[in-house]
């Protein structure tokens, strides 16, 4: 099982991390997590050792324990989180570092007390007045609480894209966003040179040149390039 605290001592500390920081359409999200202390329940013993990474979780797997989690938040108020969502029109106006920042402080700040201790999945720290912040590269592998928070934003983020996709049937088929989820597929990348793009679409992305997916940009080899980053 993945470990439950940075440091033991009173301090309540909040698990954060991202998900969509690589699409090109929809928001960028984030969830913060306060993992319950002391004795735990038999609810949390069968919990926690499932909670890991959730890039290495099934969908199937994944949204039943973000489903199991919400529940014991509502049921108990013990475990605590947020989720903090950047549009794609506010990504395009102040960049992608300011939206995963801006996406992480909104996730905090519907924590009620707020942690006086936020450990952040990656590189990427963000302003908090209320307690100290660490940056732990591969922090959703090592912390409960940060995996915990990476299983709650993609679920999250997936939520909306499916929620979209039933309401705008035929703009979700252009993209084959129910199948990318906004990343950057062939099909999402043919809908974009078939269709243009969408207002939901990232204009920092895909405006011509080289193309960014996951952190990575690569060059297209076709003759028109779809995806740049400007930041």
């Amino acid at each position: 099982m993945l470990s439950t605290r940075f440091k033991e001592d009173d301090l309540t500390e909040a698990g954060i991390d991202e998900a969509g920081r690589g699409c090109f359409w929809g928001p960028l999200m984030a969830a913060a997590v306060v993992w319950p202390r002391g004795e735990w329940d038999e609810t949390l013993q069968k919990l926690a050792p499932q909670i890991r990474d959730s890039k290495k979780i099934s969908p199937k797997k994944r949204a039943v324990i973000a489903e199991a989690m919400r529940e014991y938040s509502r049921k108990h108020g013990t475990l605590l989180y947020g989720i903090g969502s950047v549009s794609a029109e506010e990504l395009d106006s102040y960049g992608v570092t300011w939206a995963n920042q801006t996406a992480f402080e909104r996730a905090v700040a519907q924590i009620s007390p707020r942690p006086q201790r936020l450990l952040i999945d990656g590189v990427l720290a963000c302003n908090y007045e209320h307690g100290d912040v660490h940056t732990i590269v591969d922090g959703d592998a090592t912390y409960l609480a940060i995996a915990a928070a990476s299983i709650l934003a993609k679920e999250a983020h997936d939520d909306w894209v499916r929620q979209f996709c039933e309401a705008e049937p035929d703009i979700a088929a252009r993209y084959s966003l129910a199948s990318c989820k906004g990343y950057g597929t062939a099909k999402h990348r043919e809908g974009l040179r078939v269709h243009g793009a969408h207002e939901y679409h990232r204009q920092r992305f895909i405006n011509g040149g080289g193309s960014k997916e996951g952190g990575y940009i690569r060059k297209e080899r076709e003759e028109k390039c779809l995806i740049q980053i400007t930041e």
